[in-house]
C-alpha cells in the first residue's frame, strides 16, 4: 500500500509542494554555502563561484522534487514540473532582490532547474 495522496486530497498536495519548494531553496543555499566554504579553503579562483551556484540549484531543485514526489506518489513528472517552478521562482526573486536582473544565465538556470526536477521527481515515484 503506498504512502502517497488520493486524488481527492488536493490540501496534502499542495502543501507538500509548499514544502518541497521551501525544502528546495534551503538545500540549494546549503549547498551554496558549502561550496563557498571550499572556494575560501582552498583558495579557488571566484570565477568557479558561478558554476558552483548552479549546480547549487540544481542539487536543491532535484533533493525538493525527489521529496515531494515520494510524498505524493504518483505523477513524478508533474511533480518535477510543479517543484522546479517554485523553485526557480523562488531563487530568480531572491537574486532580483539582491540586485542580480534577468540575463541569458537566468535561461540557463531555468532549464537547469527543471531538468534536474523532472529527475529528481521521476525518481521519487519509482
Amino acid at each position: 500500500m503506498s504512502d502517497g495522496f488520493s486524488k481527492k486530497d488536493t490540501v496534502n498536495k499542495k502543501s507538500a509542494y509548499i514544502i518541497g519548494g521551501i525544502l528546495g531553496v534551503f538545500s540549494s543555499l546549503l549547498a551554496m554555502l558549502v561550496f563557498a566554504v571550499v572556494l575560501l579553503a582552498f583558495n579557488i579562483d571566484r570565477a568557479y563561484a558561478a558554476p558552483f551556484a548552479t549546480i547549487s540549484v540544481a542539487f536543491g531543485s532535484f533533493i525538493a522534487s525527489r521529496s515531494a514526489a515520494k510524498k505524493i506518489g504518483d505523477k513524478g513528472y508533474l511533480t518535477g514540473l510543479i517543484i522546479g517552478m517554485i523553485v526557480f521562482t523562488f531563487i530568480t526573486a531572491l537574486s532580483l532582490i539582491l540586485g542580480n536582473g534577468l540575463t541569458i544565465n537566468t535561461l540557463f538556470h531555468f532549464i537547469i532547474i527543471l531538468l534536474s526536477s523532472f529527475a529528481g521527481g521521476i525518481m521519487g515515484v519509482n
